[in-house]
């Protein structure tokens, strides 16, 4: 007996079949997962507040880091947070402090 190997074509349209069964499947069992995590949230009295954390409520709105350093010839600042931009490499640090 002779095994015969399918085409491309026919194995595309498998692999199409397949992933339309995937994604289906996926989105039957994301809508029951869905659904039992909200009927869990009402049967404990969980809010979206508890699910995202206790700290989240009390957080206050962070504001834009505080200029520590100012290039004068341009007036671009620079917190002296992250990666340090192009006008202070390699330069005294000090020299572009912001004076209050």
């Amino acid at each position: 007996m002779e095994f015969k190997q399918p085409s491309l074509k026919e194995l595309l349209a498998q692999r199409q079949t397949l992933q339309q069964q995937v994604t289906a499947a996926r989105q039957r069992e994301a809508e029951l997962v869905l659904a039992e995590i909200v009927r869990k949230m009402r049967e404990y009295q969980i809010s979206l507040a508890d699910l995202m954390g206790r700290e989240h409520e009390s957080q206050e709105v962070t504001t834009t880091p505080v200029p520590k350093y100012r290039d004068l010839q341009s007036g671009a600042t620079w917190s002296g947070r992250g990666r340090a931009p192009h006008w202070i490499v390699d330069k005294n640090r000090d020299d572009f402090l912001v004076r209050a």
